[in-house]
């Protein structure tokens, strides 16, 4: 998605588990008080994204995964600098951890 700067619907992203929820626009404002609330209360539990590594390479087959992306950018899109940034954020993201 970041390589390609492709949007994906709410929906995907839901089930890829990058959000926790999907709701209409008008009952947002709402359903975001609600489950602050729900965590505030610890009637839901405040799962911390920045800590979530179980879908994670160890970081050496991590970087391996990315150098090969480095490459196949640099073939597909060499004029491109987005892709190679993307790369090098989520890289330091895996490396140095939360």
């Amino acid at each position: 998605m970041m390589m390609l700067s492709k949007p994906i619907k709410a929906e995907e992203a839901h089930e890829l588990g990058l959000v926790d929820a999907v709701v209409s626009p008008n009952d947002l404002l709402n359903d975001a008080r609600r489950w602050a609330l729900d965590i505030c209360e610890s009637k839901r539990p405040w799962v911390r994204a920045l800590y979530k590594t179980d879908k994670l390479e160890s970081p050496e087959v991590a970087r391996e995964i990315l150098n090969s992306a480095r490459v196949q950018s640099r073939k597909q899109a060499a004029n491109l600098q987005h892709p190679l940034v993307c790369i090098d954020a989520v890289e330091e993201g895996i490396v140095s951890g939360p």
